[in-house]
C-alpha cells in the first residue's frame, strides 16, 4: 500500500500522506482541525482529521478526493466544505473501517453533497 496521493491540479505530481500529518485543515468558512497521525493507517485514499477542542473534539475520516489543494508553504490542507459539514461526518472508527464494508461508502456519501446545495 502506498502513502502517496495525487496533488490536485497536477495528475503527475504527488503529495505524501506522511507529509500531510499535523497540517492544518481549512474549510470554506475557516479552520476545521489538523491531520491526525492515524492517517497513515487509512492512506492512501483518506486522511483522519482531528477537529480539535476539548469538549467537542472528534476525529473524522476525510476522502482525499475532497481536498481542493494543499499549501505546503503554510502546511494547510484546503477543502471546499464548511467546518460544520466536516464536523458532522460520521466519527472515525478504527474498527468499522476494517470490519464494515459500507463504512467508507457512508463517509464518501457524506462528502458527495454540500448541505443546502
Amino acid at each position: 500500500m502506498t502513502d502517496r496521493v495525487p496533488a490536485p491540479g497536477s495528475p503527475h505530481s504527488h503529495v505524501s500522506v506522511a507529509r500531510l500529518l499535523d497540517c492544518a485543515v481549512e474549510g470554506s468558512d475557516g479552520p476545521i482541525g489538523k491531520v491526525d497521525p492515524v492517517s497513515e493507517e487509512v492512506a492512501p485514499d483518506h486522511i483522519v482529521v482531528d477537529t480539535g477542542g476539548t469538549l467537542l473534539s472528534k476525529k473524522v475520516l476525510l476522502p482525499l478526493w475532497v481536498v481542493s489543494h494543499v499549501d505546503e508553504a503554510t502546511r494547510t490542507v484546503h477543502v471546499p466544505h464548511t467546518k460544520d459539514h466536516v464536523r458532522d461526518a460520521p466519527r472515525f472508527d478504527r474498527d468499522l473501517r476494517v470490519t464494515d464494508p459500507s463504512y467508507r461508502a457512508r463517509i464518501d456519501a457524506h462528502y458527495a453533497t454540500q448541505p443546502g446545495g
